[in-house]
């Protein structure tokens, strides 16, 4: 008896169409290789009728979020492994994530800013985690492959909150600080909060267009024009509803998106019904002095009596900073650092799962790992893990035994600078939270925004509780000195913007 296979979700928008593929399939070598069918190629690995999924290095290795999980169904989809195409055809920062210097490429193949979170292989290791099941939708326009996004997929509460929407809307953390809120509003946090269920089950499974590392994660065809490029994002919001309700998803969430894309995405994605709200800000330090030297004379005298006053302690105390780049960089006392770290701040994870993420880290992205470390009498008690791509380091973690926790702020930022001038970075991207820390040792604080869709109960309540949020973080860089422009939708009346604005989605479908 002959089956046929589900159809693999689709969405369209305008002249735009989404498809999404089967888990094991990510072609993000290529963003616009054409579907497989069209090259010879074979369109199974996660369905489990075709054994186990290709994973982009040409090895097998079983598909995330097969049926066992509880998920959608499975289906057998057509588009081009990512072993077809070599690195350097998608433009991506691949070719020059690990070379010591120049610039890399952007996903146009055009020479600008290099970026860890749309290379291959972080979203080979984005695969890899448990937590999430993650998918590729590929973007058409009018047929031809125009972009590919990473799509974390949470089938029930405790993925990672950062990316798990249900949660981290309304989860005090550094995406939402209620005590920055005056009392009025903080007692109607208290009540919202309070009013939702704790797991909130109602609003799982969820879909969140993002990847780790608190970016959105999309990838651009090479050759296409920023119009272009906003034109897509623009898109996303529409296509992504679509592609959740086909998974029989409670809430979508388009997370971690900054300038120039922030403006077009939030009109939108305010027309598809989300709610934005501000989760933060990418704390980016430009490096524009030739040496260290010339670095330092270049601070004001504020801060540069503040470098020297924190490099002068950490060297009084004994230590020293030791660089170890590539795979061997993750050794053992790493590991051991970063599960101390995580039980000091209550963190998930032990021994094994840090062992698997880190495994995870050397085998799909080693080439491109910088770990700088504290030491002390040949120890290394502290370290802070970057990824490098072309010209930028990307920081990931830190982890400190208890002696070293002073050493904090001199092997992250001073340190860390002082060594990437002297092997050809221009900037490190800190990530978000510790504002102040960041901009009072010259970081640009760029802000990022994400928008919320929830279709089950309580929908309003989560709207009321991310408009809370977003004012926490809004204040929050106030005080820090570098106030975020808000997008137009935070800046007009609740009745203009996505309380209402589902109603009119459901009409257009």
């Amino acid at each position: 008896m002959t089956t046929t296979e589900p159809t693999p979700p689709t969405a369209h928008h305008g002249s735009f169409t989404a498809r999404l593929l089967p888990p094991g399939h990510h072609p993000v070598r290529d963003v616009t290789a054409q579907d497989a069918t069209e090259q010879g190629g074979s369109g199974h690995g996660g369905s489990g009728h075709g054994g186990p999924a290709q994973d982009g290095t040409g090895q097998g290795r079983p598909a995330q979020g097969g049926s066992g999980h509880g998920g959608p169904t499975q289906y057998a989809g057509t588009a081009q492994d990512a072993t077809e195409q070599d690195a350097t055809e998608h433009g991506s920062t691949e070719q020059d994530a690990s070379r010591p210097g120049g610039p890399a490429q952007d996903a146009t193949g055009q020479t600008g800013p290099g970026l860890i979170w749309d290379d291959p292989r972080w979203l080979r290791f984005t695969v890899r985690t448990d937590l999430h099941e993650t998918h590729c939708l590929q973007v058409l326009e009018e047929d031809r492959p125009v972009a590919l996004a990473t799509l974390l997929l949470t089938h029930k509460p405790g993925g990672l909150l950062f990316y798990d929407a249900p949660r981290l809307a309304g989860t005090a953390s550094p995406m939402a600080e209620p005590e920055l809120l005056d009392e009025a509003e903080r007692e109607q946090w208290d009540r919202l909060t309070a009013s939702l269920p704790e797991d909130r089950a109602d609003h799982y499974p969820s879909l969140a267009l993002a990847t780790f590392g608190n970016h959105h994660g999309v990838a651009h065809a090479r050759g296409r024009s920023p119009e272009q490029r906003r034109s897509v994002m623009a898109a996303l919001p529409a296509l992504l509803r679509q592609i959740a309700d086909q998974l029989g998803c409670r809430s979508t969430a388009m997370l971690y998106v900054g300038e120039p894309d922030a403006e077009p995405v939030d009109a939108a994605a305010t027309r598809a019904g989300y709610h934005a709200t501000l989760l933060g800000a990418d704390a980016v330090h430009e490096l524009r002095a030739e040496d260290w030297e010339q670095y330092v004379a270049g601070l004001s005298s504020r801060r540069r009596r503040g470098l020297r006053k924190e490099v002068a302690a950490y060297e009084d105390s004994g230590f020293h900073t030791v660089a170890t780049t590539g795979p061997e960089a993750l050794d053992d006392t790493v590991i051991a650092l970063q599960v101390a770290h995580r039980a000091k701040y209550g963190l998930p994870g032990g021994h094994e799962r840090v062992r698997r993420d880190f495994d995870a880290l050397r085998e799909e992205i080693g080439e491109s790992c910088v770990v700088l470390g504290a030491a002390r009498e040949d120890r290394v008690l502290g370290f802070a893990l970057y990824l490098r791509a072309g010209d930028a380091l990307f920081l990931r973690t830190v982890g400190f035994a208890p002696e070293a926790s002073g050493c904090y702020l001199a092997l992250t930022y001073h340190e860390t600078t002082r060594w990437a001038l002297e092997n050809g970075i221009r900037r490190i991207h800190y990530g978000l939270a510790t504002y102040e820390a960041k901009f009072q040792r010259g970081c640009e604080l760029q802000p990022r925004w994400g928008w919320f869709a929830f279709d089950g109960p309580d929908a309003e309540v989560f709207h009321e509780v991310l408009t809370l949020q977003s004012r926490s973080i809004e204040r929050r860089l106030e005080h820090v000195g570098s106030p975020a422009t808000p997008v137009p939708s935070r800046t007009l009346p609740p009745s203009s913007t996505a309380y209402t604005a589902h109603t009119a989605y459901g009409a257009a479908r």
